[in-house]
């Protein structure tokens, strides 16, 4: 089964290089890289282009000449691959070991359009990391009360989120969860992944979505 991990980038010079390295590390031999610089005006263009050209890993670099925000982003790296499966990884995010490969072994045994995972979150300030598990079971409860996973926890069926129109390019916050609803109203079987599978870093400004 083939896979893409597709990085919409906004501005993250210094820490886009750690989301790429996370999905290098995830160890499946022919999957593809592909990082969208959605207009970037702080130096992502040239982190982006040194990290395309570590011969080891190549990444594909799409660059917008304009500002069209993460929704639209994600679809443009989407449709820049025919991978069966893609992983979105926001650009601030990691993944942690292993998590596409157990998705992926998930996903073919419960026959699924979409596997819900579990995240960490890491704070700015000294709070502690706080694990957010999927609330197994029940999809639309699940949707209702945000324990769905979210965006760089959760691996999707690349025709499935075609079929269902793609992430909406005209919403500001909550994508993810607008995306998954129309998934759900589309019928994708979902399974899903008891165990964290990234670290999400909450920011409170520059934040893609």
């Amino acid at each position: 089964m083939k896979v893409a991990v597709v990085i919409p980038c906004r501005n993250v010079a210094a820490l886009v290089p750690l989301a790429i390295a996370s999905a290098r590390d995830q160890g499946i031999p022919d999957m593809e890289v592909i990082a969208v610089d959605d207009a970037s005006d702080d130096g992502t263009t040239e982190a982006l282009e040194a990290c395309a050209r570590d011969a080891g890993a190549p990444v594909r670099v799409i660059t917008l000449g304009s500002r069209v925000g993460a929704s639209a982003a994600r679809n443009a790296g989407m449709e820049a691959t025919d991978a069966e499966w893609v992983q979105f990884l926001d650009a601030d995010d990691a993944l942690l070991p292993g998590k596409i490969r157990r998705q992926l072994a998930i996903a073919q045994s419960a026959n699924a359009d979409v596997v819900a995972g579990g995240y960490i979150n890491r704070y700015e300030d000294e709070r502690a990391d706080e694990e957010v598990l999927p609330l197994a079971g029940d999809p639309w409860m699940a949707l209702v009360r945000t324990r769905m996973g979210t965006t760089s926890a959760n691996l999707f069926r690349r025709e499935a989120v075609i079929g269902a129109g793609g992430w909406d390019k005209d919403l500001r916050s909550s994508q993810d969860y607008e995306l998954l609803f129309r998934l759900l109203k589309h019928r994708s079987p979902v399974a899903w992944d008891p165990e964290p599978g990234c670290v999400v870093l909450k920011r409170g400004t520059g934040s893609i979505s």
